[in-house]
């Protein structure tokens, strides 16, 4: 008998017809658990860490810049011997 799989994303009920993904956590050969996930909530999730990631790019640039021009202090670190 089939369960139910239910996107972990999104908690919605994945129906047969949909595109989904499945994700098996194994343990020494053992399958401990199986979570699954809406094509689409799994793409949005993936787009939503890209943005992340480049935005966080961005923000690195700009306090380069800023501790250039001495309007942020540059990183100390204290060496100990």
């Amino acid at each position: 008998m089939e369960t139910n799989k239910i996107c972990f994303r999104c908690k919605q009920e994945i129906k047969e017809d949909e595109n989904y993904f499945s994700f098996t956590e194994f343990n020494s050969g053992e399958i401990i658990k199986t979570e699954y996930a809406h094509k689409k909530c799994w793409n949005s999730f993936l787009n939503h860490i890209s943005n992340t990631e480049e935005a966080m790019g961005m923000l690195r640039g700009v306090k380069k810049v800023l501790t250039k021009q001495g309007l942020i202090p540059p990183k100390q670190y204290d060496l100990k011997c």
